[in-house]
């Protein structure tokens, strides 16, 4: 898919050439991106490759994370006068796993908001939460995934045995689904560039998973702090046994190529219509037709 209809998917105005170039400096401007320099992959496979602005040693990344003893440690961000946590940083081992101490939780984040936009007489299949509630808590995967094309998926990626550390990390009023959590498309969150498949995360997942023992960075890239859905995931692999950057990737949150047939989201949603999704998790936008799931 070319970077003109990905942008577009992003919520990104590009039909013409100066759109394009503005909405390249719009991404590149995102506050998590803009550290970065961004240069969409060749032969159009769907993610971009980043490049630190301020050159990073490798091998101080690891050291840095390294001195705070710690088998995971938060990417963070101050703003509104809030921490914002948007991702997980690890050093992974090839035996490495870790299995929460059982500590009491309150309820996720998911099925709150999804009460409350029921409270507001929301439609249930209006809203992103409808849908995270569906695939997370009603195990509906096979119904719901079928015509949304969009998965549960985790930011921080199950591989790394490391998952349920977020929840002891966080404390006893948190859940991983708080934070390592959000609606991914499909083909965004599983493609492996099998089968002549675009690049989707599993791809860099799998790279950090042959390449162990690395460093592992995993974050959800939001285009504003309020938004509710991000617009994809930013990953960083650093081989440890000689601190080379083996990747270095924003993987944008968008459905690769058209929906299929069976699919009640529509080929023609416009960046308007995308941009209304990634910032209120509004569903209306991108659907074409309305499928009863309650039968």
């Amino acid at each position: 898919m070319d970077e003109q209809e990905v942008l577009k998917k992003l919520g990104f105005t590009s039909e013409t050439e100066e759109e394009l170039e503005q909405a390249r400096k719009d991404l590149n401007s995102v506050e998590q991106l803009k550290h970065y320099e961004l240069k969409y992959a060749e032969k159009d496979e769907n993610y971009y490759k980043l490049t630190d602005k301020v050159k990073q040693k490798p091998d101080m990344i690891i050291k840095t994370f390294s001195a705070h003893h710690q088998l995971i440690l938060p990417v963070f961000y101050y703003a509104y006068g809030r921490i914002i946590i948007t991702g997980w940083r690890a050093c992974l081992d090839k035996n490495m796993g870790y299995y929460h101490k059982g500590v009491r939780h309150d309820e996720s984040w998911i099925k709150r908001r999804y009460k409350e936009q029921v409270d507001l007489n929301h439609t249930d299949a209006d809203c992103i939460d409808w849908l995270m509630n569906q695939l997370l808590f009603e195990k509906k995967h096979g119904d719901i995934s079928k015509h949304y094309h969009m998965d549960a998926g985790h930011i921080f990626g199950r591989f790394t045995n490391l998952t349920p550390l977020i929840s002891d990390f966080l404390g006893s009023d948190q859940n991983y689904n708080h934070i390592n959590i959000y609606p991914q498309f499909k083909s965004a969150n599983e493609n492996n560039k099998k089968n002549g498949q675009d690049y989707g995360q599993s791809h860099f997942e799998n790279e950090a998973r042959d390449n162990k023992p690395c460093y592992y960075e995993a974050e959800a890239i939001f285009r504003d702090w309020n938004d509710v859905v991000p617009i994809g995931t930013r990953i960083r692999i650093i081989d440890i046994s000689n601190s080379e950057e083996l990747r270095h990737v924003f993987i944008p949150n968008v459905a690769h190529g058209d929906f299929p047939k069976d699919s009640i989201l529509n080929n023609d949603a416009t960046a308007v219509n995308y941009r209304n999704f990634f910032k209120e998790g509004d569903l209306r936008p991108l659907k074409w037709k309305d499928i009863d799931f309650q039968k």
